[in-house]
């Protein structure tokens, strides 16, 4: 994550975005994305028993984590929430696969800088 950007973790912020968000799936991670008025872009990561045991939730946490870091500076908007969740194969796959695949679902969303806003 940038240097400006900060994790989510309000409860109620956390709330808010599971509740209202959008939701995009892929094939190995999924991601809710929520536009808000005011603040900084504040991003989760979130992997669940379904992963595995801690070791895969932790190592598809950190992968989901660095293909973000190497996709935050195309995103064209700083007011928005994300959550990545991760699927079971996000802990068997290689960055690169997720970083496309985060990719993709950025640009569906409509947050890159190449894709077109959604209204």
């Amino acid at each position: 994550m940038t240097r400006n950007e900060i994790t989510l973790r309000s409860r109620r912020e956390i709330d808010k975005l599971f509740n209202e968000g959008d939701v995009y799936r892929g094939a190995h991670v999924v991601s809710i994305v929520r536009r808000v008025d005011k603040g900084p872009r504040r991003a989760m990561f979130v992997a669940s028993r379904r992963v595995g045991n801690a070791v895969r939730r932790n190592r598809a946490k950190r992968v989901m984590r660095e293909a973000y870091r190497g996709l935050a500076g195309k995103l064209s908007s700083d007011r928005i929430h994300l959550a990545w969740i991760a699927r079971a194969s996000c802990a068997r796959t290689g960055m690169r696969e997720v970083r496309n695949n985060m990719k993709d679902i950025l640009t569906k969303a409509g947050v890159t800088r190449t894709g077109q806003e959604r209204v």
